[in-house]
């Protein structure tokens, strides 16, 4: 925690984005298994969603084949981001725990609910432009190795930046998306902490 939380303004606490980033990032680094574990979850879900839409795209565009998602594959993406969701939300939920002293600490030393929200929203945030980024390049791998052995490389290398920009896009959006929705209760509940209540959890 830095050594002061903010600036006072008119009887109110003001943290500046630089000290909630600086926060944020430090929160990160405390954690790198946990992080790694959302990371790695969000990857699973994004990564799937890009290799569905980036080998139809291939197909449809460039091979001229009559290639369709089935309904099935709907559903096993519309899965795996569930259950992307419901870890993120879970994992989230046992940092609040964890952190609920310190989150009384901030409290004490002047930290507002926006304070509390806006820290865990960035964090979520930064987690998941990373989880969205990699997602992005495991998908686009997958889809252009099968891809390419079924069609051949040089018709999977005729795709399109567009299209390349397109699914990095989508990845960061559905990652961006999911994580923070996981993070909206989690992080209302850190917020509505009472510095007296935080001070007798026992983790």
């Amino acid at each position: 925690m830095p050594e002061s939380l903010g600036k006072e303004t008119a009887g109110k606490s003001r943290l500046s984005l630089k000290e909630i980033l600086d926060l944020s990032l430090k929160s990160i680094r405390r954690r790198p298994f946990k992080v790694a574990i959302t990371i790695t979850t969000t990857v699973l879900g994004t990564s799937f969603l890009i290799y569905l839409t980036l080998t139809t795209t291939i197909f449809l565009r460039h091979a001229e084949a009559d290639v369709s998602i089935e309904a099935y594959q709907y559903w096993l993406a519309f899965v795996s981001l569930l259950l992307c969701l419901v870890s993120i939300t879970n994992s989230t939920a046992i940092e609040v725990l964890e952190r609920y002293k310190e989150i009384g600490i901030m409290k004490c030393l002047g930290a507002l609910d926006r304070h509390v929200l806006l820290l865990f929203f960035t964090e979520s945030t930064l987690v998941s432009l990373a989880g969205g980024i990699l997602g992005f390049l495991f998908g686009s791998i997958i889809a252009t190795v099968i891809s390419g052995f079924q069609l051949g490389f040089d018709i999977v290398f005729k795709v399109s930046a567009f299209d390349l920009l397109s699914c990095l896009g989508l990845s960061t959006v559905v990652a961006f998306t999911i994580s923070i929705a996981a993070t909206m209760y989690p992080a209302y509940k850190a917020a509505k902490a009472r510095p007296s209540e935080a001070f007798r959890v026992e983790v």
